[in-house]
């Protein structure tokens, strides 16, 4: 039982310490202080995580001139050859995503859709599919426009019906000529 009063007690003063410093009011000094404690320990976290990076880079390199090193004549000509290879590789699919981006940008002009969705269809590098894509967006584009405006046009039938005015002007006047 006292261990129970003891824990309310506790629980008691947390809550008013608590409270006490919620009710603290602090001048701009203090306020200064804590902002800039903040951004100090924000920019010394980006600074060790750069540094971080940097060093995993300089580390790779270095990985990357002892093996070339290690390596025959006819392999470090091998690797060389490689590496090449995979930089052409990469620069011609560069120059063929462009090539394409343009393509499909014209394409979505023809049928007069927006131009941002072309970086969205460029990950199909297909051009036969990105077509069928650029209809399937069309259709659905304007099946959408013509439901919106069928209901927006849409009127309610008038609830009275049509009848005859008995002193019809018009008919009186028609009637005349018969």
């Amino acid at each position: 039982m006292s261990e129970e009063n003891t824990n309310v007690n506790d629980e008691t003063t947390e809550n008013t310490q608590e409270e006490k410093q919620d009710n603290a009011t602090f001048t701009q000094s203090e306020v200064d202080r804590q902002i800039s404690k903040a951004v100090e320990s924000a920019i010394s976290k980006q600074r060790a995580k750069w540094e971080q990076e940097k060093q995993e880079e300089i580390e790779k390199a270095k990985s990357e001139a002892e093996e070339y090193a290690k390596l025959t004549q006819k392999e470090k000509e091998e690797a060389e050859l490689t590496k090449r290879l995979e930089e052409l590789e990469k620069r011609e699919k560069e120059l063929n995503n462009r090539e394409l981006l343009g393509q499909i940008q014209s394409d979505l002009k023809e049928n007069n859709l927006p131009a941002e969705l072309a970086d969205t269809l460029l990950n199909l590098q297909d051009n036969g599919k990105i077509k069928a894509k650029i209809g399937d967006i069309k259709k659905h584009i304007d099946d959408t426009v013509n439901a919106r405006v069928k209901e927006a046009l849409r009127q309610e039938t008038p609830t009275q019906s049509t009848r005859e005015v008995e002193n019809d002007p018009f008919q009186a006047k028609i009637a005349k000529y018969k």
